[in-house]
């Protein structure tokens, strides 16, 4: 097991240009353990590389540096133990000053790190960090027993994300990441134009905070994680990693959860408490946590299991108390990589709905490689067949064949192509069927009314519904919740002509919820 510690030694001194301004920089000195010295080594070349144990970094204000979060990270990579990493290429985001990007060539002599991050003056000091340690006090280029140096094993870039590699067209073995999961408390600020000659304090939001990224994430500050993961997707060979630092806040489970519906398998390396920097500000979390039923995961202090919100955690900060929260190393590896690529590759162009809709989460491995194999078919379907698979009046024929195929292989459930029905979109064919139905009443999922027309959810003429008294196109609609007791009570109190519903997790198990929706239904008419 490789070990370290880290000892900084603080030095302040002042540049002066010729139009006297002063920048204060600091430079700390790192020590990573990583080969015991030999004795007894024969080769000086080689002998000088073993005993070069300490990386020498320089720091300035303008990159963020969270010492806990990166060292519990490197301490997760060294749980992944990789005897084959000399031919290998690695790709670190948010690489910040360099230091883990230097430290994994020091370590594992792999033929390629490229250090990534979107902060210009970052790329530069990891520049300068890097020729700090890849020569020797004399200015001499310090060799490996291959012959290789620092220098030919990393390079830095600056790049959103995987940007460089994807416009370079760089494959991957792995891909690691300590990335940022707290949306920045003022979001104006990300769309500033970023140039090196940006403040101090915006490039270094940039490593603090993230901005919304358009996915599902985003609610518990994942969002960039969760592009990362899918442009990671892109561009990692078929057995290759990714390894990234997730901060608990939001809960174990929806930290897997994210990498388990994008097609991967994962396993924790690592995992501790570290305490929430204290000039960060959560103010964004207590917004999400307002606006949605999941708590976010806090704990006071370092000690106990008992996790607070993050609205208790920001008062308790704000009176002097210090908080933490739990991380975890994840890495993870595409379950079923030839497939997930390819049906990735041809769902990116047209099918951006589809894409990141798709939950590739299988309970039964023993059926994934059959439920995989028939998405990519249907994906090549959709890409290829020529004809509109939305087409009037129910969708192409071909289409609901594979469909009601799919339902009675995989579900059991007996269809032919009469009992389906091809919409763009689930809110589409709820809109439709109920134009279509056009009833006095309905009552929809609340889950499933957000595309729907506003003024048909804000009418409050519940009684005297006669089709006289509603306007032309309008459906009066009552959003409902889905669990079957309370869905089943309003069909029998409100009478409605239609009712639109999804079934709860905990009784889509069996089929006696929707038999007993069936039954209340049929009661009244509906």
């Amino acid at each position: 097991m490789f070990s370290w510690h880290l000892s900084i030694i603080f030095f302040s001194f002042f540049c002066v240009s010729c139009r006297v301004w002063r920048l204060m920089l600091s430079i700390f000195l790192l020590t990573i353990h990583l080969w015991q010295k030999n004795p007894n080594c024969s080769d000086q070349t080689y002998c000088r590389f073993q005993q070069s144990t300490k990386l020498t970094m320089m720091e300035i204000p303008s990159i963020f540096t969270p010492v806990d979060w990166s060292f519990a990270f490197y301490e997760g990579l060294n749980q992944h133990q990789d005897s084959t990493s000399r031919d290998k290429t690695y790709a670190e985001l948010g690489c910040g000053n360099g230091w883990i990007s230097i430290a994994l060539a020091e370590k594992l002599s792999p033929l390629k790190v490229y250090g990534l991050d979107i902060n210009p003056r970052a790329i530069k000091i990891a520049w300068i960090n890097l020729y700090l340690n890849a020569l020797d006090d004399n200015g001499l280029p310090v060799y490996d027993r291959e012959g290789k140096t620092l220098l030919d094993r990393v390079e830095f870039h600056e790049s959103d994300l995987l940007s460089y590699c994807i416009d370079n067209k760089i494959e991957l073995d792995c891909i690691v990441g300590c990335i940022p999961q707290i949306l920045n408390p003022n979001p104006e600020a990300i769309s500033k134009i970023m140039t090196e000659n940006s403040s101090e304090k915006f490039l270094y939001s940039l490593s603090n905070y993230c901005a919304l990224q358009g996915f599902f994430e985003d609610q518990f500050g994942l969002g960039l994680i969760a592009r990362a993961v899918e442009e990671g997707r892109a561009v990692i060979k078929p057995m290759g990693i990714m390894i990234f630092n997730i901060g608990g806040r939001p809960g174990q489970g929806v930290c897997e959860r994210l990498f388990l519906r994008r097609g991967f398998h994962i396993s924790k390396l690592w995992q501790t408490k570290i305490m929430q920097a204290a000039d960060t500000d959560i103010s964004a979390l207590v917004e999400i946590e307002q606006n949605s039923p999941h708590p976010f995961e806090f704990f006071m202090d370092l000690v106990g299991d008992q996790s607070v919100s993050a609205r208790t955690a920001q008062a308790y900060m704000k009176s002097g108390g210090r908080v933490s929260h739990a991380l975890s190393v994840y890495s993870c590896q595409l379950h079923k990589p030839i497939q997930v690529k390819k049906l990735f590759e041809i769902l990116k162009d047209g099918f951006n709905e589809i894409s990141s809709s798709l939950d590739l989460s299988f309970d039964n491995d023993s059926v994934a490689a059959e439920k995989m194999a028939f998405l990519v078919y249907l994906a090549s379907f959709l890409k290829e067949n020529k004809s509109n698979p939305c087409e009037p009046p129910f969708g192409c024929l071909n289409f609901r064949n594979l469909v009601a195929e799919f339902m009675k292989s995989y579900y059991n459930i007996p269809s032919t192509s009469d009992n389906v029905a091809v919409f763009p979109s689930r809110a589409v064919a709820i809109e439709i069927s109920l134009r279509l139905f056009s009833p006095a009443l309905a009552i929809v999922d609340e889950h499933l009314t957000r595309h729907l027309p506003k003024q048909w959810l804000t009418s409050s003429a519940i009684e005297g519904r006669a089709d006289c008294d509603r306007a032309k196109d309008t459906v009066l609609v009552i959003e409902v919740p889905r669990q079957s007791d309370l869905l089943i009570e309003l069909i029998r109190k409100l009478k409605p002509q239609v009712v639109v519903t999804g079934m709860a997790k905990f009784e889509a198990i069996t089929s006696a919820a929707l038999v007993n929706i069936l039954s209340a239904t049929r009661d009244v008419g509906s």
